[in-house]
């Protein structure tokens, strides 16, 4: 499919979201980033990350991993405050901050810059109750 103006990235969320069928992965720079710190993936562009994915994710996985990840890659990069209070809140935030600090988020930094420090020790000793 093609679609004027429009790259493969966001064709392939386009495709997902407006016809619900899945033709690729739409990988963006956070993406890309994102796989490459969790080692899903050696790559040195978006377009080789998405490559790479295809070549092991089963097909019907594509189009979640475009909404599910997408966000979380912006979010863990560029709106660190924001993603720090969904861990505290979730249902396992210790396995949320530890996804964080995989992702290259550093706790100790951040919840110092945002205030946050107290709210990262507690998730913590509540995890050790």
């Amino acid at each position: 499919m093609k679609l004027s103006g429009v790259g493969p990235k966001m064709a392939y969320i386009v495709e997902q979201i407006v016809f619900n069928k899945s033709t690729g992965i739409g990988v963006d720079t956070h993406m890309h980033r994102l796989f490459n710190d969790l080692k899903w993936v050696t790559s040195k562009t978006p377009e080789q990350t998405r490559e790479q994915l295809e070549g092991w994710l089963p097909r019907d996985k594509w189009g979640k991993v475009n909404m599910i990840w997408v966000g979380f890659g912006q979010e863990s990069q560029q709106q660190k405050e924001k993603i720090l209070k969904k861990a505290f809140v979730c249902s396992q935030p210790i396995q949320a901050l530890g996804l964080l600090k995989m992702v290259g988020v550093d706790l100790k930094k951040e919840g110092k810059k945002y205030g946050l420090e107290d709210d990262i020790k507690k998730a913590y000793n509540k995890g050790q109750e």
